[in-house]
């Protein structure tokens, strides 16, 4: 029996795509061999670099910069070969801060965004003050006026933000990104949970009468507090999807990836 040319053509392209087609669970090969530990005495069980491996591991990281791999893709080829979760995880670190990408926009980013929240947070107090007492308007003022300063540039970085993701994959992995992101996040948790707890503690010191809490107004700490979380739990949420927008992301699944010229 005959084979025609063009089905045999058709099942070697599909036996070549079956060969070539990438095992889901597989990491890529490293760009250079790199003299991964053969045993438990190489694989230290620190968190730090050891300064008698640092060249050699500078110079096999110089080659996963060269070809822009995934650092959970460098993690995980560091420990399959051995070493130490630790230890891998000490080299991805050193590793990340190679990538210093944008600096300069995700502080205009996170900066204008938290001062927009802050002045905005502080008008909203002062305004809440006038239940009891007549509202500081210079004060006020000069809220409302960062708050102006600051929204058109928190606005531009965002869409700033937005374009770099689409343009500039590789500044996913931008250590002022991640530390920024941090601090933020940071910063509207510890003043969410301040202004409840003042709230609290002076809400007790009404219930039981203590001197301390007289003339304290539970409705304009309740409106205080309600402002509070209204800002800076949204802002903490957006702060933590932009921290880890990218996490899903599968390291064994090659992404196209360039470096901008912008860094």
């Amino acid at each position: 029996m005959s084979t025609s040319p063009t089905s045999t053509s058709t099942s070697r392209t599909a036996r070549n795509r079956t060969e070539n087609r990438t095992d889901p669970g597989s990491v890529p090969a490293p760009p250079h061999q790199f003299p991964l530990p053969t045993s438990g005495s190489l694989a230290w069980s620190g968190a730090v670099v050891p300064n008698e491996r640092a060249g050699e591991i500078a110079g096999w990281l110089d080659g996963c910069e060269r070809d822009l791999m995934n650092p959970a893709a460098v993690t995980e080829v560091l420990r399959r070969g051995g070493w130490s979760p630790a230890s891998a995880l000490a080299v991805e670190r050193q590793y990340r801060r190679r990538f210093n990408e944008h600096p300069l926009g995700y502080t205009a980013l996170l900066v204008a965004t938290g001062v927009a929240a802050l002045a905005a947070g502080t008008a909203g107090h002062l305004l809440t003050a006038g239940i009891d007492r007549p509202v500081d308007r210079n004060t006020l003022a000069q809220s409302l006026a960062a708050l102006i300063w600051a929204l058109p540039f928190a606005v531009w970085a965002h869409r700033w933000a937005a374009k770099a993701d689409r343009d500039d994959p590789v500044a996913v992995w931008s250590r002022p990104r991640r530390t920024l992101a941090q601090v933020l996040l940071w910063g509207c948790g510890i003043v969410g949970v301040a202004r409840l707890g003042i709230y609290v503690t002076q809400l007790m010191g009404v219930l039981a009468g203590a001197t301390w809490a007289k003339g304290f107004s539970v409705v304009a700490g309740a409106v205080n507090v309600a402002i509070t979380v209204s800002i800076a739990l949204p802002l903490g949420r957006w702060a933590y999807g932009f921290l880890h927008r990218f996490d899903s992301e599968d390291p064994t699944v090659p992404i196209p990836r360039h470096r901008s010229g912008a860094r």
